[in-house]
C-alpha cells in the first residue's frame, strides 16, 4: 500500500500540480508502518487516523467501497462471469463512477473536478458483453479467422484499447479494433432478431 500511495502522490502532483495535504485512513497495518509515517512527515502530509470500530468516521470511503462492490456484483451477475473477475468488475465500476454525475459535485463528474474538462464517453461499453477482436494478419494464416470471440472486461490505464478475456486461450488481450455485441452475453439470438453491434476502429 505504501508503494501505491507514493506512486499516486507523484502522479497527482505531476499531472495536476496539486499537493496532498491530509491523509485519512483507518488503523490497518498497511497504513501505519514506520515507513509510511516517516514518508508523510518528510513530505508534510498531515495524518488523520480513525478510532477503532468506528467506520463511520471514514464514512465517505466506506460507502464508496460498498457502492463499488454492489455494482461489481450486479455486473458479474449480468455478464455471467465468475468471482475470479471481481477485480476487473470493481475497477470498471470505479472507472464509470468517476465519469458519472454525483450529488457531491452538482452538475459535474469527479473526473471534471480533478482534470477540469468533461470526460470522453464515446468508448464506454457494456461490461461482460461479447467482443469480437480483430486478429492482426501477422498472427494468422491465410485461412484463419480474422477475429476472435472475447468478452469485454474493462479498460486499462495507459493502454489505448479495450481489456478483453479470451475464454478459449484463458488469456487477457488488449485491442482497439473490436466489434461489440452489447446484448445479454452468451445469449442465444432469437430468429429474426438483429443483435446490436458497434464497430470501433483504431485511429
Amino acid at each position: 500500500m505504501f508503494d501505491k500511495f507514493r506512486e499516486f502522490k507523484t502522479l497527482i502532483e505531476n499531472q495536476l500540480g496539486r499537493k496532498i495535504k491530509t491523509l485519512r485512513t483507518d488503523n490497518g497495518g498497511e497504513f501505519c508502518s514506520d515507513k509510511f509515517d516517516k514518508f508523510c512527515m518528510d513530505t508534510g502530509i498531515a495524518r488523520q487516523k480513525t478510532i477503532r470500530y468506528t467506520p463511520q468516521q471514514n464514512g465517505v470511503s466506506e460507502r464508496l467501497n460498498r457502492t463499488l462492490l454492489e455494482r461489481a456484483r450486479c455486473m458479474l451477475s449480468w455478464a455471467r462471469l465468475g468471482a475470479e473477475f471481481w477485480a476487473e468488475a470493481v475497477a470498471t465500476a470505479c472507472y464509470l463512477k468517476n465519469r458519472t454525475p454525483t450529488k457531491t459535485v452538482r452538475g459535474q463528474t469527479p473526473y471534471e473536478v480533478v482534470f477540469g474538462k468533461k470526460p470522453n464517453l464515446s468508448h464506454i461499453r457494456v461490461f461482460g458483453c461479447d467482443a469480437y477482436s480483430h486478429v492482426p494478419k501477422e498472427k494468422r494464416g491465410k485461412l484463419d479467422n480474422k477475429s476472435e470471440k472475447t468478452i469485454f472486461i474493462g479498460y486499462k490505464k495507459g493502454v489505448k484499447g479495450y481489456k478483453l478475456w479470451n475464454p478459449e486461450s484463458k488469456a487477457i488481450v488488449y485491442s482497439g479494433d473490436v466489434v461489440f455485441r452489447e446484448a445479454q452475453p452468451q445469449q442465444v439470438v432469437q430468429e429474426g432478431e438483429e443483435p446490436e453491434i458497434v464497430i470501433i476502429a483504431e485511429e
